[in-house]
C-alpha cells in the first residue's frame, strides 16, 4: 500500500472541503458589513427622529398651555402670542428638517406615520382651539398616540423583539416579554 498516496488524497479532500466551506461562508457573509452599517445608521436615524418628535411634542404642549393661560388673562398679549407662534414654527421646522435629513433610511410606513403626526400639528390653531384645558389634554393624548404608532413601527422595522430575545438568550437573561409577565407590568 502506498500510504503517501492516501495521505495526499485525504489532504486534497480536506483542502477541497475547507475551500467549499470558506466559499459558502464568503457567500453568506459578504454583505454582512454593509447590512450591519445600514442597521447602525437606522438606529441612529430612529434615535434622532424620536428625539425630534419628543422635543416638538414638548414645545407644542407647553405652547398650548401658555396660549390657554394667555386666553384666560384679560388684555391683549399679542407680543407673547407672536413669541409662542415663533417657538411653534421653530419646533415644527426643526422636526421637518430632521425627518427630511433622515428620509433616505425611513421606510414608507414610517414616513406616512410621521406625516400623520405633522398633520396633527398643522391642524392645531392654539389661538382659536385651545380655550379649555380639556382640549389640550385631548391634543396631547392624540399626539402621544401617533408618537407610539411611529415608535412601534420603528421597533417592528428593526425587529427589536427578535433582537432582544436573541440577546437575552445569549446572555442568559429574560427578554422584555418575560419581564412583563414576571412583574405584571406593561
Amino acid at each position: 500500500m502506498n500510504y503517501a498516496l492516501y495521505i495526499s488524497a485525504i489532504s486534497a479532500i480536506i483542502a477541497a472541503c475547507a475551500f467549499v466551506l470558506s466559499f459558502l461562508n464568503y457567500r453568506t457573509s459578504r454583505h454582512l458589513p454593509n447590512e450591519n452599517k445600514i442597521f447602525e445608521e437606522k438606529i441612529k436615524t430612529y434615535q434622532t427622529i424620536i428625539a425630534a418628535l419628543n422635543n416638538s411634542a414638548a414645545v407644542f404642549i407647553d405652547c398650548a398651555k401658555e396660549f390657554h393661560e394667555l386666553k384666560r388673562s384679560p388684555g391683549s398679549h399679542r407680543d407673547a402670542e407672536d413669541q409662542l407662534n415663533d417657538e411653534l414654527d421653530k419646533s415644527y421646522l426643526l422636526l421637518e428638517d430632521t425627518v427630511h435629513e433622515q428620509a433616505l433610511l425611513l421606510p414608507d410606513l414610517i414616513v406616512d406615520l410621521i406625516y400623520d403626526y405633522f398633520e396633527l400639528l398643522d391642524d392645531e390653531d392654539f389661538l382659536d382651539d385651545h380655550l379649555e384645558a380639556a382640549n389640550i389634554d385631548k391634543f396631547e393624548a392624540e399626539l402621544n398616540s401617533r408618537y407610539d404608532k411611529i415608535v412601534d413601527a420603528m421597533r417592528a422595522d428593526i425587529a427589536f423583539e427578535k433582537l432582544d430575545t436573541g440577546l437575552k438568550k445569549r446572555t442568559g437573561g429574560r427578554h422584555r416579554g418575560a419581564n412583563k409577565v414576571l412583574t405584571g407590568g406593561n
